[in-house]
Formats: C-alpha cells, sequence, structure tokens
C-alpha cells in the first residue's frame, strides 16, 4: 500500500513557480499552475536527455520545456509534444493543511 509522502509546504512554491526536490534518492520537480490552480509532481530529470526540468520555463501555462534540448511536455498529461512515445512520469499529489503530499511508489 502506497503511503502521502511530504513534498513541501506549499507557501514554498507560489503560483506560476516550479521548484527542485529532493525526496531520499528521488529528485523531483514541482510545478505550481493557475487555471484551476493546481499542482504537479513529475521526475526532474528530462526522459529525453535527463535535462534539468525544473529549470525550464512554463509556456502556455501547461507546458514545461527543457532547458537542454527544449523539448516540451504537457505537465497536465505528461505527453510529449516532440514525440509522442516520450512522457513524462506524474505522481498523484494533493495538498493536506499547506503541505504539499504525493503517491511516490
Amino acid at each position: 500500500m502506497n503511503e502521502w509522502t511530504r513534498i513541501l509546504s506549499v507557501l514554498d512554491c507560489p503560483v506560476g513557480s516550479r521548484k527542485f526536490v529532493t525526496i531520499g534518492d528521488r529528485e523531483l520537480a514541482v510545478f505550481h499552475l493557475a487555471d484551476p490552480d493546481r499542482f504537479v509532481i513529475t521526475d526532474n530529470a528530462c526522459p529525453h536527455a535527463a535535462g534539468n526540468l525544473s529549470a525550464g520555463t512554463i509556456e502556455n501555462g501547461t507546458e514545461i520545456v527543457c532547458p537542454w534540448h527544449f523539448w516540451a511536455f504537457d505537465l497536465d498529461t505528461g505527453a510529449c509534444t516532440m514525440n509522442d512515445a516520450v512522457r513524462l512520469r506524474r505522481y498523484e499529489c494533493k495538498v493536506i493543511e499547506n503541505e504539499l503530499v504525493a503517491l511516490l511508489d
């Protein structure tokens, strides 16, 4: 059975921002998106060539663009806009009492 893991305080990641977080041996990227207000958590390494996604730019409100080779991913689905065979691993998350938690399986 999976357990919810604390990722960060929501105050540490305001709307429109992204944050790099290490939980154990996992490197995660946390994105706080607007319209609607929501968090998305992915592996920090781009699945194309392991670029640092948390250092990328958010475009169109829902796409993260990797700073290494500019591959773009839809944060709501994980789909790569450049290659249908490549996807981001996304983690289920929710906010409990101003803390972002996730199922990291």
